[in-house]
Parts: C-alpha cells; structure tokens; sequence
C-alpha cells in the first residue's frame, strides 16, 4: 500500500502552516493576557479538519485507499508536536505557556490516535492491498 500520497503531502504542507498560524496566534494571545485564546483554537481546528476533510476525500478518490484517514491523523499529529517542539525550543512561546501541558495532550491524542490505529488494522484485515473488497468486483 502506497503510505504517501500528494495529497498526503498537500495536506501536511497546509497542516504545518496552519500550526504555525495557531502556534503564533495562541502564544500572542497568551502572553497578552487575551482571555479569549480558546476562539484561536477553535478556527484553527475548523480549519485542520476541513483540510483534512478536503485532501482526504480528493485522496480518497484518486486512490482507492482504505485506510480510514489513519494516515491523515498520524501526519497531523507527528507535524503538530513537531511544529510545537521547535516552537518552544526557538522559545517562542508565552511565559504562561508550559512544556508540562504539550506532554499531556500528547499522551491524550496518541491514546486516540493508538485507537485509530487499531480501528485501521481491523479495518484493513477486511481489505484486500489496502482496497474496499466491494470496489474490487463491480
């Protein structure tokens, strides 16, 4: 099964601008004292899910992958802490803003996305290559 795909692509370009975006958004926010940084968050993940949601489908439809959007999250989560690694190392971050918190919310969202990956092996053992066995014989 091909694991990279353009769109694949498309989308992690998208995804890591969009994170810088939110990165700079949330720590001005933070550091200004701003107490409506939640807004920040909530666009910026209106705005991933639609990339995503976008590239997968288009994905999805060029190539026959059944992978139910494993791949999509996996890139989403390695360039998110990627992104925000580099952040706080450069120390581009608010003071209020704690490496303590990025560790937590990647345990939580590698838990989820440890359940993804579940749901995709069960997903593909009822797969042929990685294709729905009802587009093999139409």
């Amino acid at each position: 099964m091909k694991f990279v795909t353009k769109y694949l692509v498309y989308f992690a370009v998208i995804a890591t601008a969009l994170t810088l975006a939110f990165r700079f958004a949330l720590s001005t926010l933070l550091a200004n004292e701003c107490n409506f940084y939640f807004v920040a968050a909530i666009i910026y993940s209106l705005c991933m899910f639609a990339a995503g949601w976008y590239y997968g489908f288009k994905d999805g439809r060029e190539l026959p992958i059944y992978d139910v959007g494993f791949r999509f999250h996996l890139i989403t989560y390695v360039q998110y802490f990627a992104v925000t690694g580099v952040w706080f190392l450069l120390g581009f971050n608010a003071e209020i803003e704690k490496g303590e918190k990025k560790l937590i919310t990647a345990l939580i969202w590698g838990f989820f996305l440890i359940i993804h990956f579940v749901y995709y092996l069960i997903a593909r053992k009822k797969s042929v290559d990685g294709l729905k066995k009802e587009d093999l014989f139409d």
